[in-house]
């Protein structure tokens, strides 16, 4: 029987709390039969997987295994996401190494630059792994369309920075939550603003589609 009202949404409440330090609790496992640092990626995609599932409705999938499966699936791919990221990073701090060397005016033009590329990296940095999940791509192109819906759906974008904002001061003022809940909430968080902003751009692409339409069969 299907509990409703205050009881029902204190039981999905407690529900999804219960889904949340699980998996958090798998990606860390995950990460050491990885070996740690080949193990980060893949069981992060992992756990991204697992929680578009979840709000696909899937709700009753064997957690373990769906995390499992998809750990095997995308060890080498997300492996070599992580490598791409780790140049891009090592060629960003390259070049801020750089900066602090410069003199005068040109230290002050080069640290803006830096910092809105670093800005806008960031940014595409928390669409890659709901892009990695739901897309089937070349590996460049995750970099490509992570950085397109970045601005393709501005909004999505800002309630991700929020979610994102007040999740960190929580997990800072109760720092033990941080061991329970810090990556699977975080994961929540973007995956869920990302969702937001695929369904909006799906809509967008389906509207002009209509409208096309039904201007060739004016």
């Amino acid at each position: 029987m299907e509990l409703k009202g205050f009881i029902g949404a204190l039981y999905k409440l407690g529900d999804w709390v219960i889904r949340l330090v699980y998996v958090n609790i798998l990606w860390v496992l995950f990460i050491g039969v990885g070996g740690i640092v080949l193990g980060i990626m893949p069981s992060t995609t992992a756990l991204f997987s697992v929680m578009r599932k979840w709000m696909k409705g899937e709700t009753d999938l064997p957690i373990f295994k769906t995390y499992w499966r998809s750990f095997k699936k995308d060890f080498k791919k997300a492996n070599l996401l992580g490598l791409v990221l780790g140049v891009i990073s090592l060629i960003l701090y390259v070049d801020y190494r750089v900066i602090l060397i410069s003199p005068g005016a040109t230290f002050q033009i080069l640290a803006l630059v830096l910092m809105v590329i670093l800005f806008i990296f960031s940014l595409m940095c928390l669409y890659l792994f709901p892009v990695f999940v739901s897309y089937e791509m070349k590996l460049f192109q995750y970099f490509k369309f992570s950085f397109l819906f970045t601005f393709a759906s501005p909004l999505s974008t800002i309630i991700m920075l929020v979610g994102l904002f007040f999740t960190g001061i929580l997990l800072t003022m109760v720092p033990g939550l941080i061991i329970f809940f810090g990556a699977s909430a975080t994961a929540f968080i973007i995956m869920a603003s990302a969702n937001r902003a695929f369904g909006k751009i799906k809509y967008k692409i389906e509207k002009n589609h209509i409208q096309q339409e039904n201007i060739v069969n004016q």
